[in-house]
């Protein structure tokens, strides 16, 4: 921390010496210092809270898309690539109005290769109407630039990043557009190794401490494509086909040691460790056709896709004791999971003296099928199948959805009001265990909002909506996921989905920007630890709490001091209370926490751009749990060459290694532990980004739905 205190002091050093050395500003320019610098233009359009990209000074240091989103007010980054808005919830990620949802490490790559040169905008949706998903509880719109530019054009983005191990992304897109017909294609190649680190600290019943700890460095070569063609047959009436394959090989080592000593520190219990090889792939393949049309106010979008994703992974176990080298266990395990995803949406508008109606439907039919094999070396050293950990798990989900909305302005007040409703129909097969659950439920899902337009620098909104969210399918998988011999996580197919109502007020000043959520989500799911007495065996369970309020504050404003230093600053406040009943008392802590998270952007000579982003968050946690400070501090240099077709990044990330997540159990009467997470976020990375060919076409970003996020593709 003392270093943080003298980064900021050596930055406050800097101020007093520009205005001490600019003689020839004056009292009146430096009681100027503007809270509207342009850029960033922040404003709110509607239900959207939108930030200018495109020329913006801030985000020139952006080696990426995925960069670009650091700076998003209220929205925090995890070392794993999570993105979290407003402390408590993951948004869902549009690509120009679309969704293109993913699990974290996906987003991560996809996002990678767009450069923070293509998009224009980034618009904040912290509080979806009825016209979107049930399961968007918040929005990330990038809108891309555009350009209808005849002929065809090329782009190539590379980075090169290092810490322990070497890592590098390729991508190349390609367009061609004629006057009825575009092309695109992408291609991307990733090849190097990451690293994950796991520790934990527990008092065991018996007195005993032990200490764990996992290293799991992951060989990746990942392959992806997408290609497309969008045809305008008609006026205002266009068809566009698909296809994406994302192709996943890595070869991973976690390496577990299990240290356990006295009480006392001094004698030591037993000290074992566990290797595990294992190489998952995965298949992902995606065909996506939509139609869009207009008839002068009357507007209709067609949307329908299939995907198939295919996972396979094998694993070899192997526990031995570190002083006699004695094989304590062996194991080898196969896990085979397939999915597929159905989809079909249709969408009508029509514009009429009287305000504008939105109708739609969209039909989900989702099936998964895993099976997981375990074989267990015995006395004779023979595998023979483990029935007691091989499971086989099917599921099946049926999702109809309808809504209708109506949207009018009366002078300068914008009002909106929907409502939708969805009918989920679900199977739970647990064929091994013999446990079949089925669910029917229709939910009522309400909205409404208000913008009224004070004048052309000031805007007040007020909305309200329910959301619903469906258990993930890993969260229903009843499989043991081993983090260690002695620690697994299991799912949990009789969780409940939970539903939503929030309350959210936003004010905009220029760019200066006031943001309130408030609300409480029933049956709210959470992974809640048991702990085994006498095996000493830790595993983690889900559970539906009987409910959860929240509130948050975020303040959001950039400065300008002088032409050449520009800041930004998002500073945030949140509090959480959840009802978790636990060992037959119900625990209800309420947690309050900050965050401020900023960014000082240098324009130097040469045309170089240089940036310092830094994050803070206080002490915060959960009624279990309590989650430790954290902060990090990143660097960037930016420079453009040949014109502006060459853009060169440098950028340093995590600068003093201190992004480790960290928790502590609350109630050490139950479980006396702590455990760490650290995802090596301190590297080095080199991005090249070079744009050739006539033409500035940008391509499109293919979709990801709803379901696709949930399954985790």
């Amino acid at each position: 921390m003392t270093k943080v205190l003298f980064f900021f002091s050596f930055l406050v050093m800097i101020s007093l010496y520009v205005r001490a050395q600019d003689s020839t500003m004056s009292t009146r320019q430096l009681q100027a210092i503007e809270v509207n610098a342009a850029p960033p233009a922040v404003r709110q359009q509607a239900d959207k809270l939108v930030m200018t990209v495109a020329g913006n000074r801030l985000f020139r240091t952006a080696a990426n898309g995925f960069d670009v989103l650091k700076k998003v007010p209220g929205l925090e980054v995890g070392g794993d690539g999570a993105l979290l808005l407003y402390g408590r919830i993951t948004p869902a990620v549009f690509i120009d109005g679309k969704p293109v949802l993913m699990t974290p490490e996906a987003l991560q790559t996809y996002l990678a290769g767009l450069s923070s040169d293509m998009i224009a905008s980034v618009a904040l949706i912290n509080n979806p109407s009825s016209q979107y998903d049930a399961e968007y509880k918040a929005i990330i719109d990038i809108r891309l630039k555009q350009d209808m530019t005849l002929g065809w054009r090329g782009n190539i983005n590379a980075s090169l990043q290092r810490n322990a191990y070497t890592y590098n992304d390729n991508q190349l897109q390609l367009s061609y557009k004629t006057p009825k017909l575009t092309y695109t294609a992408r291609l991307g190649y990733t090849k190097g190794t990451t690293i994950y680190r796991y520790s934990a600290l527990q008092h065991l019943a018996s007195s005993d401490i032990m200490a764990t700890n996992n290293k799991v460095p992951t060989s990746n070569n990942n392959f992806s494509y997408q290609l497309g063609a969008d045809y305008n047959f008609k006026k205002n009436q266009h068809i566009e086909l698909q296809f994406r394959g994302f192709l996943i090989n890595r070869d991973a080592f976690a390496y577990n040691t299990l240290h356990t000593t006295d009480a006392t520190e001094q004698h030591l219990v037993f000290n074992t460790q566990s290797e595990n090889r294992y190489d998952p792939t995965q298949r992902n393949y995606l065909v996506n056709l939509n139609y869009s049309g207009q008839w002068g106010k009357t507007q209709l979008q067609l949307l329908g896709s299939f995907v198939q994703a295919n996972t396979r992974q094998r694993e070899d176990i192997q526990t031995s004791d570190i002083i006699s080298k004695a094989l304590e266990d062996y194991w080898k395990t196969a896990l085979q999971q397939d999915i597929r995803i159905r989809t079909m949406q249709a969408d009508l508008s029509r514009e009429t003296g009287y305000g504008i109606f939105r109708l739609g439907g969209k039909f989900v039919y989702t099936s998964t099928r895993n099976a997981i094999h375990y074989d267990t070396l015995n006395t004779e050293h023979l595998f023979v199948p483990d029935s007691g950990r091989s499971n086989n798990f099917h599921y099946d989900e049926y999702i109809s959805a309808g809504y209708l909305s109506y949207e009018r302005k009366l002078g300068k007040l914008d009002l909106a009001a929907g409502l939708r409703t969805e009918y989920t129909h679900s199977v739970a097969n647990s064929i091994t265990q013999r446990q079949v659950t089925r669910r029917n439920y229709l939910t009522w899902l309400p909205s409404i909002s208000g913008t009224y337009t004070i004048n052309e620098n000031q805007q007040i909104s007020l909305s309200f909506a329910r959301r619903i969210t469906r258990p993930t399918f890993p969260q229903l998988n009843p499989f043991r996921f081993y983090n260690s011999p002695l620690n697994y996580v299991v799912g949990n197919p009789y969780l409940l989905p939970s539903k939503t109502n929030t309350l959210a007020l936003t004010y905009t000043i220029r760019s200066f920007t006031f943001t309130l959520n408030a609300g409480r989500e029933t049956d709210a799911m959470l992974r809640y630890p048991e702990y085994d007495t006498v095996t000493n065996v830790l595993e983690y369970l889900g559970k539906n709490m009987p409910h959860k309020d929240f509130a948050n504050i975020t303040v959001s404003f950039p400065l300008t001091v002088t032409k050449w230093w520009r800041m930004q600053h998002n500073i945030g406040s949140d509090y959480r209370k959840e009802q978790i009943p636990y060992h037959g008392v119900t625990y209800a802590v309420g947690v309050t926490d900050y965050s401020i998270r900023g960014s000082q952007v240098f324009t130097l000579p040469k045309q170089f751009t240089f940036d310092v982003s830094y994050a803070y968050r206080s002490l915060s946690g959960i009624s279990l749990y309590i989650a430790k400070p954290l902060w990090n501090v990143d660097m960037g240099l930016q420079r453009t060459w040949l014109k502006g077709k060459l853009n060169t990044r440098i950028n340093y990330y995590d600068m003093f290694n201190s992004t480790t997540f960290t928790i502590v159990f609350r109630q050490k009467q139950i479980i006396n532990n702590q455990l760490s997470h650290w995802y090596g976020q301190q590297r080095l990375v080199l991005s090249l980004n070079y744009s050739f060919g006539k033409s500035t076409y940008k391509a499109k970003q293919v979709n990801k739905n709803e379901e696709e996020n949930r399954a985790g593709l």
